[in-house]
């Protein structure tokens, strides 16, 4: 019987230490891992939509060196020369700037840059040194420079965002 009165003291002593607060350890554990996690979750997302907006810029480039190599510009000569006198001359200024005017609506500014061996030219006007970020993209082409003259060199798009 002695026993028992042993159990039933024990299960009724409202003096001893309450087990509550020896969970708070655990769930401080188990709520600095949820706070890791989402820190984690929501680095990964900003790092995916920052690397989708590059690739997004460096497809529009790519996609206006493709419109401005395309065998209709205006530029280009038949076999895929790019016809320097002409992209220079006052005719070949304003298709350009007209190719630009229809981007610059959508926010996008662009350069055309056409070197050879130690000449560089951009069109219509040379960068401005304060311009953020900038994309890129270029093909090799020969220049053509006279009916004596065909260089090898590249034609690149150099692309970037208005900040509005």
């Amino acid at each position: 019987m002695r026993r028992q009165s042993r159990l039933r003291d024990f299960l009724s002593n409202e003096r001893a230490v309450s087990e509550e607060f020896t969970s708070l350890p655990a769930l401080s554990v188990i709520m600095i891992g949820f706070t890791l996690f989402f820190v984690l979750f929501a680095n990964v997302y900003t790092s995916h939509a920052l690397r989708v907006e590059s690739l997004e810029k460096y497809q529009t480039a790519n996609f206006l060196l493709t419109k401005l190599t395309h065998p209709d510009s205006l530029f280009i000569r038949p076999g895929g020369s790019i016809d320097f006198p002409l992209l220079q001359s006052e005719e070949g200024m304003v298709y350009v700037q007209s190719v630009r005017d229809e981007y610059q609506a959508a926010g996008i500014n662009f350069t055309v840059r056409v070197c050879w061996s130690t000449h560089s030219y951009d069109f219509p006007e040379e960068l401005s040194s304060r311009l953020g970020d900038q994309v890129a993209v270029s093909i090799s082409a020969s220049i053509y420079l006279n009916e004596a003259q065909t260089m090898p060199g590249t034609l690149t798009i150099i692309t970037w965002s208005d900040v509005a």
